[in-house]
């Protein structure tokens, strides 16, 4: 695991994960911690908006993978899975298909999340307005708050038109089922200066994944 050279106060609360998903979510899992969800990383950034230790450059300066799932059945619906166990229990050896994972059919229909069917995902595939952030579905669903959504819009586009000067960002990027089975992916956040998209199409066997396990209480 690559270690990165954060405070140690930072690292008892969030220790970072670095390569395959498959690989690092059971050492995560075995060290007792869960991983960071997209609203978690939207207010650790939130959170370190005005840190000057260094730490807030490791947080906007690097993209991260994410506790929170997309699934996408053959037919074309897609579900947010916040949180997902299906994430948290893969292994290695677990059934995979181009980077996602396999999943049967009834296990589709039994995961607890927002649902859109084809073609209702709103804007996706491109850069948006602060305005279109901030109402869409996809970001909306995994804020999973509306006032945190509009913190970090607004954060995000504050920096980015004074530092990279972009007017657009923030965009949805979703893939789809490539076999007759649904399959499952990690949603990841991208860097301020790559515009700091949501991606749903990633890659569970990419050596280049982060993923960041949160300690418990206990732990801290």
């Amino acid at each position: 695991m690559e270690k990165y050279n954060l405070p140690h106060e930072e690292t008892k609360r969030f220790e970072i994960y670095s390569g395959a998903n498959v690989t690092q979510m059971p050492q995560l899992i075995k060290d007792g911690r869960v991983p960071l969800s997209v609203a978690g990383l939207m207010q650790r950034r939130l959170e370190l908006r005005d840190d000057e230790t260094g730490v807030k450059d490791f947080y906007v300066n690097n993209w991260f993978d994410t506790g929170d799932a997309v699934a996408y059945h053959p037919d074309g619906r897609v579900k947010v899975v916040l949180d997902s166990q299906h994430l948290r229990d893969m292994t290695p050896d677990s059934q995979r298909n181009l980077g996602a994972l396999v999943l049967p059919s009834e296990a589709y229909e039994s995961l607890e999340g927002e649902e859109f069917e084809r073609g209702k995902l709103g804007k996706t595939g491109e850069w948006l307005s602060r305005a279109d952030v901030k109402a869409h579905p996809i970001w909306r669903t995994l804020a999973r708050d509306q006032a945190l959504l509009d913190d970090y819009a607004d954060y995000i586009f504050t920096e980015g038109e004074r530092t990279f000067g972009y007017d657009n960002a923030m965009g949805v990027f979703t893939g789809s089922a490539n076999g007759n089975t649904p399959e499952l992916r990690a949603w990841l956040v991208g860097r301020t200066n790559d515009w700091s998209g949501a991606g749903g199409d990633g890659n569970l066997v990419s050596v280049s994944g982060r993923l960041v396990g949160v300690a418990s209480e206990t732990q801290e």
